[in-house]
């Protein structure tokens, strides 16, 4: 009797420990958003922790994300990555969706990963909305700061109450 409650301590603990490899005080991601007047064109630079983004995909979507690692770079190599960034992520300007590209990622060697995307503008962008509420469906305390520069000078925190912001 006593082993089996020593093989469900063990089990319990190893559980406990998984759970805390994806469990820390913060949740934020940081996005900077460059409106570029010159360039007619919109520069996006969104950095949030590799795995939390990990936990996601195996907790809702039942996938592991795959790397690559080219000339040092470590980066994901995967389809539904940047269909649920582009999912989650969206700029309306002008009442008009701004169609946003992905043209790389990476991922630091401190777990964070930089996804990069642009966009053109036409030459009316405002209003500028912006929604964003990437990992908030898994991490309920995310918050998803957006540092506007350029054309537009502001900030905003978003989070699962606030997603969407228009921008004037």
């Amino acid at each position: 009797m006593f082993f089996i409650y020593r093989i469900a301590l063990v089990f319990s603990l190893l559980g406990t420990t998984t759970l805390i490899n994806y469990t820390h005080e913060a949740y934020v991601s940081i996005a900077e958003v460059h409106l570029s007047k010159e360039k007619h064109s919109v520069e996006i630079s969104i950095e949030l922790t590799a795995h939390d983004l990990e936990y996601l995909f195996q907790k809702e979507k039942n996938h592991s994300l795959k790397t690559n690692l080219i000339k040092e770079i470590e980066s994901y190599n995967d389809v539904i990555l940047e269909k649920y960034i582009l999912e989650h992520f969206k700029i309306t300007a002008n009442e008009k969706n701004i169609l946003l590209k992905i043209i790389g990622n990476e991922i630091k060697t401190n777990g964070t990963l930089i996804v990069y995307l642009e966009g053109a503008l036409k030459k009316q962008i405002l209003p500028l909305t912006i929604s964003n509420d990437l990992l908030i469906s898994t991490f309920p305390k995310q918050q998803n700061i957006v540092n506007l520069s350029g054309l537009i000078k502001s900030s905003y925190t978003f989070n699962r109450y606030e997603n969407t912001r228009t921008f004037n």
